[in-house]
């Protein structure tokens, strides 16, 4: 892995690896596939299974492979935000029909976040009866909030340092700062000092399942292995970087793992499972392995099925169809599966559930993807349609 990153470089050169159209790199595409089948998976069982197999160490020992789901989200964005960035690098640094497109993709998804959040199904009920904890449930930080504000963020280092490399080496400074501070962040209650929106973002002391701190770091981290590919795509040398890589990934988990081992502590408050930098190590090893594991699979592949890349390509799509499916949201609190089926299903059918809501997402996604690619006056119809009903009523409704 290089240093930094060729300032003067052109467009990567695609030989070698298996590139999807509009410079999508197929191993991408399984990477987030992979994640978002598996965040599937873990998220239906939590939902469903009995409690009594919830407590057993085998279901522990799942929880802890599933704690990676959120941070590969986010790694995944990092990493598809520099290939469709840095082939118009130029464009972002100054205001104009680019960046203005890109800020209101961004924002949009920062307001999808926070639609999952709403208490109430009506802005007149939120203002009227809204309380502090309202507020607060409104404001927390998810992964799309984390995701919105992390590519704001490097929108704004793009704008300002313009060159490759001083980008590069700020977003090296964040990844790491991030890493590190987070235990410090989260001792401080920031509600005391700022809004709820605000003081949300920064630690789960009020809730927030992803604050910035740690999570925007392995978005950050995304950002930095994808650009190191293209570099190392430019050289043609992208083999001996996935080696590199899955190398660095060991190193990073056995670092994490004898660190945390060691009898000094540094922190005063420290919580391995929360806001650890040796938690945070070991999590981007493993994601550093996954991604050299995407590559190679994708290496052995000369054609695509669409089956395979699908959840990767239309990743937003499923994350928020999911949810609000599985879980509900202030728009359907009772018509979704963990209301209309209940909880504490046995195992055997806490499985099958999941392979049918799989299928049934799989559908929808292949349905959404084929209007966006072949259809799009309808995807742009659906988009908008939706939008202006959801508007409407949660602009008129009193409760």
């Amino acid at each position: 892995m290089s240093l930094a990153p060729n300032a003067g470089a052109q467009p990567p050169v695609t030989s070698g690896v298996t590139a999807l159209p509009k410079q999508r790199y197929l191993f991408i595409d399984l990477y987030r596939s992979a994640v978002i089948f598996f965040m599937l998976e873990g998220h239906v069982l939590r939902a469903v299974l009995t409690s009594e197999i919830q407590q057993t160490p085998i279901f522990q020992l799942h929880e802890l492979f599933h704690g990676l789901s959120a941070p590969a989200f986010l790694f995944g964005a990092g990493l598809t935000f520099v290939i469709s960035t840095r082939k118009r690098w130029g464009d972002y640094h100054h205001w104009g029909p680019p960046l203005a497109r890109r800020i209101r993709r961004l924002l949009f998804v920062i307001l999808l976040g926070l639609f999952l959040n709403l208490p109430f199904f009506s802005i007149r009920k939120i203002i009227i009866e809204g309380t502090t904890d309202t507020s607060l449930q409104l404001f927390q930080c998810e992964v799309l909030t984390c995701i919105g504000i992390g590519l704001l963020a490097l929108h704004g280092l793009v704008f300002f340092f313009k060159t490759e490399a001083r980008f590069y080496g700020v977003v090296i400074a964040l990844t790491a700062a991030v890493c590190f501070l987070t235990p410090i962040v989260w001792d401080i209650d920031f509600l005391s000092y700022t809004p709820s929106f605000i003081a949300q973002l920064f630690n789960s002391t009020h809730g927030s399942p992803f604050p910035l701190f740690p999570f925007v770091g392995f978005l950050f981290a995304g950002v930095l292995v994808s650009w190191e590919f293209l570099v190392a795509m430019e050289k043609q040398q992208a083999h001996r970087f996935i080696r590199n890589l899955t190398l660095f990934g060991v190193i990073f988990i056995a670092s994490g793992i004898m660190f945390d081992a060691l009898p000094i502590r540094i922190y005063r408050t420290y919580d391995f499972w929360y806001t650890s930098p040796n938690y945070f190590l070991i999590r981007l090893g493993a994601l550093m392995l996954l991604t050299g594991g995407a590559w190679y699979m994708a290496r052995k592949r000369t054609r695509v099925n669409p089956l395979l890349t699908v959840f990767g390509k239309e990743s937003l799509f499923v994350y928020v169809l999911h949810l609000v499916v599985l879980y509900g949201s202030a728009a359907n609190p009772e018509m979704n599966v963990q209301t209309v089926l209940g909880i504490n299903l046995p195992l055997l059918q806490s499985i099958g559930l999941f392979v049918l809501f799989t299928l049934v997402m799989l559908l929808a996604t292949l349905v959404w993807n084929y209007l966006k690619e072949k259809r799009f006056h309808w995807y742009r119809l659906i988009q908008l349609t939706g939008s202006a009903v959801f508007l409407y009523y949660f602009f008129t409704r009193d409760y």
